[in-house]
């Protein structure tokens, strides 16, 4: 099973709402299952989370993402199946877990990102020729600032805050 926590775009969160609301309609009890796995997690990590907890947003400072660095690194996601380990919102998955394996530059300088477990003993030369671009379009961004624009709402959260869909009035999971 999967045991990492991944910071998840406004983008990402619509995605994954949309495959819940999609699972709760052609398998409710599984979809009961991914929203009770999430709101547990919340409710274990709400009080390290390094961001707002009520909201579910990540700080972007660089406080903030140092204590994000460690933050529930051996928590697993709430979209996964614990019995499986299959993704019960594989189509609606983050870009990061699409993304994950593949050769991907990032970063102002370009690097190019790999998983070492994918690529263990293969050259530099190999790895660059399986080399993908995530988003050659930049529509990821104008995406994003098109939800921003619905929704008035901007930053980062993790899975488990997009799919636990917390009730910010009462203060508690829904």
């Amino acid at each position: 099973m999967l045991l990492w926590t991944v910071s998840i775009s406004p983008l990402d969160a619509a995605r994954l709402r949309q495959g819940l609301s999609e699972l709760e309609i052609n398998d409710p009890q599984r979809a009961q299952r991914v929203r009770e796995r999430a709101k547990d997690a919340v409710v274990r990590l709400a009080s390290d989370f390094p961001g707002d907890p009520m909201s579910g947003t990540l700080d972007e400072d660089e406080e903030a993402e140092a204590r994000f660095a460690d933050f529930a690194d051996d928590e697993p996601c709430p979209a996964l199946d614990p019995e499986t380990g299959g993704c019960d919102l594989y189509s609606a998955r983050p870009m990061t877990c699409r993304t994950f394996g593949p050769p991907v530059r990032s970063g102002a300088e370009g690097a190019l990102g790999v998983c070492e477990l994918c690529y263990h003993g293969a050259s530099d030369q190999q790895i660059a020729a399986c080399e993908m671009v995530a988003d050659p379009d930049d529509l990821e961004s104008k995406l994003l600032q098109e939800i921003e624009e619905q929704t008035g709402k901007r930053g980062s959260t993790i899975v488990a805050w997009c799919l636990a869909e917390l009730d910010f009035a009462a203060d508690q999971p829904r």
